[in-house]
């Protein structure tokens, strides 16, 4: 079969590491660390070394790295001493056929020894995008989801009794106190559940004259993939959505949700939320009905970095800051809608500063070429992502 060439393929024509204990916010009788209450228990969670009296949390963040290509992007990444590193996905290149091929992806990965350097020093948590769950743009029809599932648990040390290992999918949660504010982390799985996307036959059959096209115009070049509108199309399963509404229910001042695809991106063609509309709006709605403040998003995927929001009427705007990638850059625009900043088209990571000590507290997003500079800025006041006082009543 002759098989359309994805896009990272065209870019290259033209841990095993110490198991994190729980950041002990409480003890219990035998004096052992205790989760914040609404944390998920039974899987591995990472120490934050914050004094009981912190007033700022430093989370980096960061997709697509190739364990086949040099990555020198890690000490850049230390020098800003994150508290958290979150890796959203593509954290490896399987792109496995076989289980054999995955089994040897994982070990490649291992084996990388500044990412595994760096895991050692850094608290840190993950989730999967395609091409670490299994293949390009696979979803819930990948044949090797199961073992890939488990590779990846063993991978991040999660231990035998975690949830991440026995449910449909890696989706988990964690709660961190700051001081006396509470910081709740939401990482999502797009791929365990996600039914297939929808191709565009008449823009997949002529790709490489769509890059040639964007290259010589320098246009934004739309993919070639449409919205699947039927309410049955799935990102997160209905498991994933039972227990999404439980964990927007759960009290916090700032809630941070990770994404493996952007979601407020819109018209790009590429895959995302938008490719499933009626996902999208139920999830706006979702946050609505639980009346969840503070909730601003971290998305990976798409080999550059950039800023976009979701203006949702009669609630707040859903910021989605995209950092990708660790070692993959895609160099032509692509369309977005609700795009916010400029592109940053360059290897790159991402910085999240809580501010509760500012007078109104902040959220200060960096987004930063591998000198670690920051090249977008964005600083989001906590007050502006609440309800309007008349949704409330």
């Amino acid at each position: 079969m002759n098989h359309q060439p994805t896009r990272r393929r065209l870019l290259a024509s033209s841990l095993a590491v110490t198991p994190l204990a729980l950041a002990p916010t409480a003890s219990n009788a035998a004096g052992a660390p205790r989760a914040p209450e609404g944390s998920e228990t039974g899987h591995r969670a990472p120490q934050l070394d914050l004094p009981p009296s912190a007033q700022r949390l430093r989370i980096a963040f960061g997709s697509c790295a190739n364990q086949k290509k040099p990555q020198p992007i890690w000490p850049s990444i230390s020098a800003h001493h994150p508290d958290l590193f979150v890796f959203l996905g593509d954290n490896l290149y399987a792109d496995a056929k076989d289980e054999a091929s995955l089994a040897q992806r994982y070990a490649e990965f291992e084996a990388v020894q500044s990412l595994q350097d760096f895991r050692r020093r850094t608290p840190h948590v993950a989730i999967w995008d395609d091409h670490d769950f299994g293949d390009d743009d696979v979803g819930g029809d990948y044949p090797y989801k199961q073992r890939s599932q488990q590779l990846f648990c063993d991978a991040w040390n999660e231990p035998a009794s975690s949830p991440r290992r026995h449910r449909d999918g890696v989706y988990t949660s964690y709660v961190f106190q700051v001081g006396e504010r509470r910081v709740q982390l939401i990482l999502t799985d797009l791929r365990y559940n996600r039914t297939p996307l929808t191709p565009d036959a008449s823009r997949k059959s002529s790709y490489t004259a769509l890059v040639m096209k964007a290259k010589l115009t320098g246009q934004p070049m739309k993919g070639w993939y449409l919205p699947n509108a039927k309410p049955e199309a799935s990102l997160l399963g209905e498991a994933q959505w039972q227990w999404l509404e439980a964990q927007l229910r759960v009290p916090a001042d700032v809630r941070i949700l990770g994404s493996s695809v952007q979601f407020a991106a819109s018209g790009g063609g590429w895959e995302g939320w938008d490719l499933f509309p009626a996902e999208r709006e139920r999830l706006v709605q979702l946050v609505q009905k639980t009346q969840a403040e503070g909730l601003v998003f971290l998305s990976g995927d798409m080999h550059y970095a950039e800023m976009s929001r979701w203006d949702v009427p009669g609630g707040y705007p859903l910021w989605d800051a995209t950092s990708s990638g660790l070692t993959e850059v895609w160099d032509i625009p692509t369309p977005n809608t609700r795009r916010q900043s400029e592109v940053l088209a360059a290897l790159n990571f991402g910085l999240l500063d809580i501010d509760f000590a500012s007078p109104e507290p902040q959220l200060n997003f960096s987004l930063c070429n591998t000198r670690g500079e920051a090249v977008i800025r964005q600083r989001i006041g906590l007050n502006s992502l609440r309800f309007p006082v008349a949704s409330k009543a």
